[in-house]
Formats: structure tokens, C-alpha cells, sequence
């Protein structure tokens, strides 16, 4: 059933990001690669985000032996990590309009975490 749920949930992503994507006519870099940082604040910001987050994993599951089977932590992390750049985005390179996406699939991230959290 979770397998389940979780393919439906991804159509619904997908098709989601594809419609907003379209409806708000957000350019496409497709000269650039898969993943870029936009500034050097941005890399600085993720990369503590990053390391603030293997931290707290590392005591929660290690130290603590606190939530040691919980794998959806790493969807949490990945959802803050796009709710952080969706805020530079917005800050930096509001005419691009990506900054949307990035909330759209920070809000996803959050509700799937939600979801598995509650329901699995």
C-alpha cells in the first residue's frame, strides 16, 4: 500500500510541477547543468544545512538510538534544503520565476514527510 501510495503521489508531483511550470511560464536554463547554486551564499547556506542536519541525524539515530528506523528524515532535510532555495531565489533571481517550483516542491516534500510520518 505505501508503495502504492507513493507512485500515486509522484504522478501527482510530477504532473503538478509540469502544470505550474507551464501555467507560469518559468524559463528553462538548459544550457546550465542539472543542479547549480545561484550565488556563493547559497552554496555557504546549504552546505550548513547540510552539515546541521547529518549532526542531529547522526545523534537521534546513534547517540540517542532515537527514531533509528526513521528513513524519511532524509525527505525533511531535502524539503528544507528547497524551501532554502526557494527563498534565495526569490531574493536573487525573482524575474525567473523558479522560485515557485522551489516552494512547490518544498511543500511537497513537507506533505510526503507529513504523510509517511503519520501513515506509515
Amino acid at each position: 500500500m505505501l508503495l502504492l501510495s507513493l507512485i500515486l503521489y509522484s504522478i501527482v508531483f510530477v504532473s503538478g510541477y509540469l502544470w505550474i511550470k507551464k501555467k507560469l511560464k518559468v524559463s528553462n536554463d538548459s544550457n546550465q547543468l542539472l543542479y547549480k547554486h545561484i550565488n556563493r551564499f547559497h552554496l555557504i547556506g546549504e552546505l550548513i544545512i547540510i552539515a546541521v542536519s547529518l549532526i542531529a541525524l547522526y545523534f537521534m539515530r546513534i547517540v540517542w538510538e532515537w527514531r533509528s528506523s526513521a528513513y524519511q528524515d532524509v525527505i525533511l532535510v531535502v524539503a528544507v534544503l528547497h524551501a532554502f532555495r526557494s527563498v534565495v531565489e526569490r531574493r536573487y533571481k525573482k524575474d525567473s520565476k523558479q522560485h515557485f517550483l522551489s516552494a512547490y516542491a518544498s511543500v511537497s516534500g513537507l506533505l510526503l514527510f507529513l504523510g509517511i510520518e503519520l501513515f506509515a
